[in-house]
């Protein structure tokens, strides 16, 4: 079995994740709000824990898939959050949650010896379950390489996009402008396209 793991949140996203890393031999520590989601990893083989404190309180390496940045701020370092937890070294957010929560984040772990990668991801729940994101890593390159190997288990292009924790973020939301842009293109588009049977105008 390979090195134990920490995974917060376990939704549409952080499931399949989590079941990728499970079928790839390694031991998952994982914790959720919601029972049932919860209850749904450990039937797969996690070990359920019951704050995030307890799940770094044994993981060198915790990784996050939350919705919004309070919850992700109040995980990493509110009460009972993965800053009380002694094993934890090194932190990394799939979430997509913008440049200014990730390096806050990472300010607040700093002091605990805790090195914070931002590391969003691209591909949609098809892409968790498949094992085919794209994970868009940024921080410190050793954490990087010490990581990488279980990051390549749920992500087919996972790439360091620069040494400052927030590049990561940013680059997701360009690639989310540009994803938009292409959609309202098509949009505008669509009701030009010809039809069968239909007669040029």
């Amino acid at each position: 079995m390979r090195e134990a793991l920490g995974f917060i949140g376990l939704g549409a996203m952080g499931a399949p994740v989590v079941r990728r890393l499970l079928e790839s031999g390694h031991r998952v520590l994982a914790h959720d709000l919601n029972p049932v989601a919860l209850a749904a990893a450990v039937s797969r083989g996690a070990e359920g824990r019951d704050s995030p404190a307890a799940v770094a309180g044994e993981a060198a390496i915790v990784l996050v898939s939350l919705p919004t940045p309070e919850v992700v701020r109040q995980v990493a370092l509110g009460l009972a959050g993965l800053a009380e937890g002694d094993a934890l070294r090194i932190y990394v957010d799939l979430s997509t949650t913008g440049a200014q929560a990730a390096q806050a984040v990472a300010a607040g772990l700093a002091p605990r010896g805790v090195v914070a990668l931002d590391a969003p991801v691209s591909g949609g729940v098809a892409g968790a379950e498949a094992g085919t994101l794209a994970v868009m890593v940024a921080g410190d390159r050793a954490a990087f390489d010490r990581v990488r190997p279980v990051l390549e288990v749920i992500g087919a292009n996972t790439v360091l996009v620069g040494g400052q924790v927030g590049q990561g973020q940013t680059l997701k939301l360009v690639n989310n402008l540009l994803a938009a842009t292409t959609w309202a293109a098509a949009c505008e588009a669509w009701p030009w396209a010809p039809r069968p049977g239909s007669t040029p105008s």
